[in-house]
């Protein structure tokens, strides 16, 4: 007979986390009504508000899902909308900003009422899909066979080759790889987007790659391919650094993860000394980002490596590791400029626009609308020389497009992606391999445009759909006696 007690304890639960959401849900309310009123610190008030609702979905999804692409994207739009608007409402006026421009109080309480509203919007929907779709289940572990695993795992190392063959032929174009080095990242980036380059899309078989190979290898009892998947791993990501791009090696780091959370969901779990590398490795790429502009003069031989440390050493500062001067600064910007310009609507032409650009140049019907992201570093452009980027705040976007309803709408839509992209981990394995190459998109989503993770999300779908079905392929041909089988065990590892 099962015990009353105990069955009840679950929806108990359920109901305690249900009134903690609607009292947080009820407080950004409050702090809304009280922005419209007035305040010196309501832009404070509403930092605060961002933080504690995006941490509480954060906490909730993980405690109930580990790894899961809403958890990601809520906690960082906690530290790109959150923290971020806290510090610069904390800093004084005298502190050194690295914005262009500068705005006054009026505008970061604009800013914080529309990340607050944009975070109810993500609980209320969450709560909405608890209650109305079914849950597949619980993340638990998922091995595939042996075959399988042997199966993917070359699939992988496939991919990996063809997409690092196509990084190397989209840097052939600069000149080469090494002679790439030499040149500062933004003079590369204006070189990339000159309409005479080519476009090679070498991350839409890099990342398949990797997921593949981890898959095949971490389900698998032989340690060779355990090797061989983190020496590709690392290679790519030393080559992606000295390019100065941290954000591929997170994307890699993710992908990784994204497969881990669910064939050994205990390596990922959220754990004092996961915090603690989390930590570092923001350290580490806060400090990367600041001495990477001296990958070129290394390359040229302007300067040694000896010196260029030393450099970095005596110019080193706490202020690095500070959320305005990091990147979480960057996308923010754009909404800063967004509430404080009040231009006229776009009406989604941002976003309805961008559906037909995943098409190649030579058969899109005319010339692909400008990115939003280049419109906004070109006006935020000062000087001469190269034009840096700034990236793109999600909610910057749905509010010059659709005005404060916009933002609730888009990201209720945004809420649905990343809960549909856990659902579709229950889809085998091809599910599993989707939902973790996609799990970068939920960082993204926070720091660039609409178009530039719409286009990343069909590059990285169509590539693992190759790679599904190269999979295919690969299992009839080895299923055939005895010729492929003596292939095949000959180059098992």
């Amino acid at each position: 007979m099962p015990n009353p007690l105990r069955s009840n304890r679950p929806r108990a639960r359920t109901q305690g986390s249900l009134l903690i959401a609607v009292f947080s849900a009820l407080c950004a309310l409050v702090v809304l009504v009280l922005q419209n009123i007035g305040g010196e610190n309501s832009s404070i008030s509403l930092a605060v508000v961002t933080i504690l609702i995006s941490g509480f979905i954060t906490v909730w999804r993980v405690r109930k899902y580990g790894l899961d692409p809403l958890a990601l994207f809520s906690a960082a739009f906690l530290l790109y909308d959150g923290v971020l608007l806290l510090r610069l409402s904390l800093v004084s006026n005298s502190s050194v900003l690295l914005y262009p421009i500068s705005f006054d109080d009026e505008t970061y309480a604009a800013a914080g009422g529309l990340c607050a509203l944009a975070a109810t919007a993500v609980l209320f929907t969450m709560l909405t899909w608890e209650g109305v779709v079914k849950d597949p289940g619980r993340s638990t572990s998922v091995k595939p066979t042996e075959s399988s695993a042997f199966t993917w795992f070359w699939v992988g190392v496939g991919c990996y080759c063809i997409g690092v063959a196509l990084y190397y032929m989209q840097f052939q174009q600069f000149g080469g790889y090494l002679a790439s080095l030499a040149m500062q990242r933004v003079d590369r980036f204006d070189l990339a987007g000159d309409a005479s380059m080519l476009s090679y899309p070498y991350m839409a078989f890099v990342v398949p790659g990797i997921a593949c190979m981890c898959y095949g290898s971490q389900t698998s009892a032989r340690k060779s391919r355990r090797a061989a998947f983190y020496i590709f791993t690392a290679i790519w990501c030393l080559l992606v650094l000295l390019q100065g791009d941290r954000r591929l090696v997170l994307q890699a780091i993710l992908t990784v993860a994204g497969v881990m959370a669910v064939v050994r969901p205990q390596a990922v779990r959220l754990r004092a000394r996961t915090c603690i590398l989390i930590a570092a490795a923001y350290c580490l790429f806060a400090i990367f980002g600041y001495a990477r502009i001296f990958i070129s003069s290394i390359a040229t031989g302007k300067t040694t490596t000896s010196q260029a440390i030393s450099e970095v050493n005596d110019q080193m500062s706490s202020d690095w590791l500070t959320p305005e001067h990091s990147e979480f600064a960057g996308p923010y910007l754009s909404l800063l400029e967004a509430v404080s310009v009040h231009s006229e609507s776009l009406y989604g032409t941002t976003y309805y626009e961008s559906f037909l650009t995943v098409l190649p140049r030579f058969m899109y019907p005319g010339q692909k609308p400008e990115l939003l992201t280049h419109a906004f570093d070109q006006e935020m452009h000062r000087g001469g020389g190269s034009v840096a980027g700034w990236g793109y705040n999600p909610v910057a976007e749905a509010y010059i497009n659709f005005g404060v309803v916009g933002v609730l709408l888009i990201f209720m839509l945004w809420t649905v992606y990343f809960l549909l992209m856990r659902c579709i981990r229950s889809w085998g394995d091809w599910g599993i391999l989707l939902s973790a190459v996609l799990l970068s998109e939920a960082v993204n989503a926070n720091r660039i445009d609409f178009r530039n993770v719409y286009l990343e999300t069909a590059y990285l779908a169509v590539g693992m759909a190759a790679a599904s079905f190269a999979k295919g392929i690969l299992d009839k041909m080895w299923s055939r006696p005895p010729v492929i089988a003596a292939l095949r065990s000959s180059c098992s590892c």
